[in-house]
């Protein structure tokens, strides 16, 4: 059993590792395991991992394996209230996909790697959609999930309002939830920037909306560890919220963001129908209040000469549409006329310049003690330290630009076998200041 309580950041305890093989023979893979890392992200549908184990009996060839199994996983990880946070793959199981590599170690011993990943993904790769589908588009996501990829594992779907019919032109499951992902609109907040993907815990079909509105799971600081104590006596939270390593792996472009169309773009709408067309213009600065995001201030409003960066459409969008009312015309209903809503293209701009902007906003990569309470698209409150030789009158010890809430775009879960070490290497971004003092102006 997992011990329940957390002496030290860090600590785990796997308490199942089975490799299903095959032919159904049950492999206990406890105590072979050197290392095992947990992939996830919110730009990826599915959670990934590779495991080593070491390899006596030669398994890989006279198992043997072949990247068919299944690998159930469970592991425990005490908390200071001295319950206990699992990961817990036991009931559904992961699927290995590959033995990535073989390397002998001495004594006929030799480590093997593979790599796995949810069942649901393998399950997409050879299924196919080929029907009419109805309903809000939140809906048709739990119908993939749950009816078409079988899956029982939990959902944390935020509900959409549209009410569409589709036809589904043979393709995948997760090709359905990426066309929801595109178009659905919240039903509260009528929020357009959906994201799907699956952490250690669940499936999640969100906005970006619902993500930031969330509190910091977590507050990491950079410390010295030395300091990471209370009285003399070892503070455990100090520990999990130490920031061990970082990097500024990224800080706003300015070009990219006008060649992405994040400052401002036009969309030109055309009716098949009536031959006539519409024409919309995105405005960056003018749809940042009214938009959601995890600062006060847009990172960028005025170019050097003064002009505003929204003040031209840089990217051009064209759509087709059939109708320009507020009934889709395309489908009709059981009754023969038109019930379903259409595509709001008008917000497909918004969309476009609120995701880019994790791609072009304030971006760090930092290395932390490990902890299961922490997940892709989770908030947390970074505090690095203002490196300067040169102090200003307000004497800052925290950087202006590079702290505050960020949301988590991807983690890494390092499981150090041998040293009962887990820690964290993860991706987090923010898409605006915190105040007007870190774009420059007073």
């Amino acid at each position: 059993m997992a011990q329940k309580e957390l002496r030290s950041g860090g600590e785990f305890n796997i308490v199942q590792c089975d490799l299903v093989l095959s032919s159904g023979k049950v492999v206990g893979l406890l105590a072979s395991i050197i290392g095992l890392t947990i992939f996830e992200s919110i730009e990826e549908v599915t959670v990934t991992g590779t495991i080593t184990i070491q390899d006596a009996f030669n398994l890989a060839s006279f198992g043997p394996i072949i990247g068919q199994e299944y690998l159930r996983l469970k592991i425990a990880t005490p908390n200071l209230s001295g319950g206990e946070n699992i990961i817990d793959f036991s009931s559904n199981p992961f699927i290995v996909t590959a033995v990535n590599d073989r390397v002998e170690i001495g004594n006929g011993v030799q480590a093997t790697t593979m790599s796995f990943c949810s069942r649901e993904f393998m399950i997409n790769q050879r299924s196919t959609v080929r029907r009419n589908l109805v309903g809000s588009y939140s809906e048709i996501v739990r119908t993939m999930i749950e009816k078409d990829l079988d899956s029982g594992k939990e959902l944390h779907i935020e509900p959409s309002g549209e009410k569409k019919k589709i036809i589904a032109p043979n393709i995948t499951p997760f090709d359905i939830v990426r066309i929801a992902m595109k178009y659905a609109v919240s039903k509260e907040g009528n929020q357009p920037t959906y994201l799907f993907w699956e952490t250690t815990s669940r499936f999640n079909f969100r906005t970006l909306a619902e993500i930031y509105a969330q509190p910091p799971v977590m507050t990491y600081e950079k410390t010295i560890s030395g300091t990471r104590t209370q009285n003399g006596v070892r503070d455990i939270l100090s520990e999990l919220s130490a920031i061990e390593n970082y990097k500024i792996t990224g800080s706003t472009d300015t070009m990219w963001n006008y060649s992405k169309g994040i400052f401002s773009s036009e969309l030109i709408v055309h009716d098949v129908m009536s031959k006539s067309y519409q024409k919309h213009i995105y405005n960056y600065n003018e749809s940042f209040a009214n938009e959601k995001h995890l600062g006060k201030e847009p990172i960028a409003v005025n170019d050097p000469d003064g002009v505003s960066v929204s003040s031209f459409p840089a990217r051009q969008y064209l759509k087709p549409a059939v109708g320009m009312g507020t009934l889709d015309e395309s489908y009709e209903d059981g009754c023969y006329g038109y019930s379903f809503n259409p595509n709001n293209f008008n917000l497909m701009q918004s969309r476009k310049s609120q995701l880019g902007m994790l791609e072009g906003g304030l971006q760090l990569s930092i290395d932390v003690v490990g902890t299961t309470v922490v997940k892709a698209g989770d908030i947390v409150e970074i505090k690095i330290p203002s490196v300067s030789a040169v102090k200003t009158p307000q004497n800052e010890t925290i950087d202006m630009l590079y702290n505050g809430n960020f949301i988590i775009r991807s983690l890494r879960h390092d499981f150090d076998i041998p040293n009962t070490k887990h820690r964290i290497s993860m991706n987090v971004t923010k898409d605006s200041f915190a105040t007007s003092r870190a774009r420059g102006t007073t």
